[in-house]
């Protein structure tokens, strides 16, 4: 994959540990508290410089939902494709 800059799906990311705890942490988020992940996906949302980012663990089995803020990420690690989990929009009624 060729590196884009500025672009963050396929990045490696690693969850901040240490220092203050977001208000939005739950127990699924401090089980990653430390860990690396890849992007799967950015998702808009306010304030528009701290989006949603979408991470997945274990080969992507496992996937939970940070703000920019709280991850660190690794823009000099080869970018990857996200492993694809089924046909977009396949958990929606009507869609196959």
């Amino acid at each position: 994959m060729i590196d884009r800059p500025g672009v963050l799906v396929g990045k490696s990311v690693t969850i901040r540990a240490g220092g203050p705890e977001p208000e939005y942490f739950t127990a699924v988020h401090r089980q990653f508290a430390g860990s690396t992940g890849r992007v799967h996906a950015v998702v808009p949302a306010e304030p528009r410089e701290n989006p949603l980012v979408k991470v997945g663990f274990e080969d992507g089995t496992k996937i939970a939902f940070f703000r920019l803020a709280d991850l660190i990420v690794d823009r000099e690690a080869e970018s990857a494709t996200p492993v694809k989990h089924g046909k977009r929009g396949s958990h929606l009624p009507g869609g196959s």
